[in-house]
């Protein structure tokens, strides 16, 4: 197999090489960006008991791209819900015969001490949710504000 070597075929690779070498790794950039993204979106998320928002972390960062994740399936598998919104749709029970709900409850959702459910019913027609975004926004603030893009196109501008 014959190979060349490609600053002989290619006009001006190596002035390519060089800018290429003056951007470097991405990798650390980007996860300085991943983790204020993760602050932004924590000061976004809606509240009501905090779960969701501990839930909001870095996940996988390579050379080309980061990822933010929030929720669980145990504990917050909500966390979808909250960023898109649901549709209109119908609740049935999953373990008994009707829903029940209402009566003194905690903040996290279940019925207080001694109290009893009040309403009942077959089923439900919920009317869905309206989203209310706080990873995109967390994001394209951290982008903003880190200026990564500018960083980029300088060092790329300056190797030439």
């Amino acid at each position: 197999m014959a190979r060349a070597n490609v600053s002989s075929v290619l006009t001006g690779a190596d002035e390519l090489q060089a800018r290429l070498k003056a951007i470097g790794s991405t990798k650390g950039q980007l996860r300085v960006v991943a983790v204020r993204a993760v602050a932004e979106a924590k000061l976004l998320v809606p509240r009501r008991t905090g779960n969701l928002g501990r839930t909001i972390r870095v996940g996988r960062v390579t050379d080309s791209d980061a990822e933010i994740v929030a929720g669980g399936r145990r504990t917050v598998g909500y966390a979808a819900a909250v960023e898109f919104g649901t549709q209109p749709h119908i609740i049935r029970p999953r373990r008994a015969r009707v829903l029940a709900w209402g009566g003194a409850r905690t903040l996290g959702g279940r019925l207080r001490k001694g109290a009893k459910a009040d309403h009942f019913a077959r089923f439900v027609r919920h009317p869905g949710t309206r989203a209310q975004p706080y990873l995109r926004p967390g994001v394209e603030k951290a982008l903003q504000a880190a200026g990564i893009l500018r960083g980029i196109v300088d060092s790329w501008n300056r190797a030439a």
